[in-house]
């Protein structure tokens, strides 16, 4: 008998170097192409694609080389925005909000710009996004339906920034359509919803939840947060399984060493703790975009794709 999937999305904030960016990235541009370059390289070599969300400014500089890699690797190129990181917005930072402190006319002409700037560089129109800091209010599901986004990973369950107008204790923490009124519910927006993975068990990080980014995190930390809410979906019977991770691009994935603060041997290490959890379970690990798991998500409510 076959088993079940278990959709692993390995996520990537591609963002700006640090010169342009208040909230912070790469030191410089060589740096910022071998993470990406090494982090999707190892990916691949164990059959899995990330999704990579793109800022704006780093498709202006970096366009040719994500495509590539989004060719040679299966990796799915979404949009990013961090409104302080935008064009020059990074010279007078303190006139800028996060993203979700815009209303929705505001973020449709933040997006809608953003979509003009990197269509072309990124080779098609994303239809995959995330705002910086996982910032959104009850009217970004809506505006990103109008903009034909059909999937993202829009939230983290649990997180409690108000800081960074990202609020999202409570969430629905499972693979669903958003709601196109009220962030924290499922609803029947044409939008499918992935959120981050986190151990929602912990409340003493920043976020107020448990964050596992491969960057701060343990191999046993972020295992934990995988074994606790993949168990959870085993046990409500949750059609679509998945888990969520997230990184950076100013993170060295090509070297195990301290000294150059490697992190390639805790991305590798995780990796085989979910290839045990998932076999504990019963379930069968797939390295999925989040394209992807849109896709077995309608097929598992019967729908077609793009429907």
């Amino acid at each position: 008998m076959d088993r079940e999937i278990l959709h692993v999305c390995m996520t990537m904030d591609v963002e700006r170097i640090e010169a342009f960016s208040p909230t912070g990235g790469p030191p410089d541009w060589a740096f910022a192409a071998r993470s990406v370059q090494s982090y999707c390289n190892v990916l691949a070599g164990r059959g899995m694609s990330a999704t990579l969300f793109v800022v704006p400014d780093t498709a202006v500089e970096q366009g040719a080389l994500l495509r590539q890699i989004a060719e040679d690797t299966g990796t799915e190129l979404g949009l990013h925005m961090h409104p302080q990181c935008w064009k020059d917005h990074h010279l007078r930072v303190v006139d800028y909000d996060y993203f979700g402190g815009y209303s929705g006319a505001g973020q449709l002409e933040i997006l809608s710009e953003a979509l003009v700037q990197v269509e072309d560089l990124l080779g098609d129109r994303p239809r995959a996004f995330r705002a910086g800091n996982f910032s959104a209010n009850d009217e970004t599901f809506r505006i990103l339906g109008e903009l034909g986004f059909t999937h993202g990973s829009v939230s983290q369950p649990g997180r409690s920034a108000p800081q960074y107008r990202a609020c999202w204790a409570d969430a629905d923490p499972d693979v669903h359509f958003a709601h196109d009124a009220f962030r924290l519910v499922a609803g029947d927006l044409d939008f499918v919803e992935v959120p981050l993975t986190s151990d929602r068990e912990r409340t003493d990080h920043w976020t107020g939840v448990g964050d596992v980014r491969v960057e701060g995190a343990t191999p046993v930390e972020i295992a934990k947060a995988v074994r606790q809410e993949v168990g959870r979906q085993v046990g409500n019977d949750v059609p679509v399984k998945h888990v969520c991770l997230l990184t950076h691009n100013f993170v060295n994935y090509w070297s195990d060493q301290a000294e150059e603060r490697g992190r390639l041997g805790v991305l590798t290490e995780a990796l085989d703790l979910i290839d045990e959890i998932a076999d504990d379970l019963g379930l069968a690990v797939r390295g999925s975009t989040i394209g992807d798991v849109r896709d077995a998500f309608l097929a598992a409510r019967g729908q077609v794709k793009g429907v």
